[in-house]
């Protein structure tokens, strides 16, 4: 069996960090995670399941809703590995606060025995990123009638292996990778505001060359943006702002 991060608290905010902007309209977080070949890098699969531990956090904070979803090489493989509220309660903000951690803990928990149980069912294909924004978009279609804000984190390297946006070519440059992109029938997700994170990042020891790495985030804005979408990119697993 897969052993994942075995603490789960430890990683996320402390408990006075609890300064997250709430909109007025409810919160609705989906979270893709990325298990396919390299995202199944120990060290990788631990950043991104902190990182979802920051949304189940901001989640709780905000009264919102958490949606998270793994998918390996196409949307057909994709797994929800938790879906709900986290609630807090309490007299005051301070009082709710210190309720969260506890609160996120019972959610993580939950992630990792999801992933415990599909992993070792599900071939660990090639990376195929245009799967995450059909996700994204059955996902936006079915709350479609909520009046929400709708925020999605994406945590895969980016370097489509498999489908119709392959970039894993010898050589490939950026005007390969807009013609690429420019060839892709995408959804329309006009309004959603996602955020990529940890593109260009692989497991199995050393990273790519600086050049292969920048070619990939391009890859993955421009591939986001021909989505409407309101689109940032990281190279880091946390965001940087």
């Amino acid at each position: 069996m897969l052993v994942l991060v075995s603490s789960c608290a430890a990683a996320g905010s402390q408990a006075s960090d609890y300064n997250f902007r709430c909109d007025d309209t409810p919160l609705l977080q989906l979270s893709l995670l990325d298990v396919s070949a390299s995202g199944r890098d120990r060290d990788i699969l631990g950043e991104r399941l902190n990182a979802i531990q920051v949304d189940a956090e901001r989640v709780s904070d905000c009264d919102g809703e958490l949606v998270v979803v793994a998918w390996g090489g196409s949307a057909s493989t994709s797994e929800i590995l938790f879906g709900g509220q986290i609630p807090v309660s309490g007299a005051s903000e301070i009082g709710r606060d210190r309720k969260i951690p506890e609160a996120v803990e019972v959610v993580m928990e939950e992630i990792h025995d999801r992933l415990n149980e599909i992993l070792p069912l599900t071939e660990a294909s090639g990376h195929d990123l245009m799967a995450a924004f059909s996700i994204v978009s059955d996902f936006v279609r079915s709350r479609a009638s909520q009046a929400s804000t709708v925020s999605v984190h994406i945590y895969a390297d980016g370097v489509a292996t498999v489908g119709s946006a392959q970039i894993n070519i010898a050589g490939i440059n950026s005007a390969r990778v807009e013609e690429i992109v420019a060839e892709q029938k995408l959804p329309n997700l006009t309004g959603v505001s996602i955020e990529l994170f940890g593109v260009g990042r692989v497991g199995g020891g050393a990273e790519p060359p600086q050049q292969v790495v920048d070619t990939t985030l391009g890859y993955a804005q421009s591939l986001c943006e021909a989505t409407g979408a309101d689109c940032s990119t990281f190279s880091s697993t946390f965001s940087t702002d």
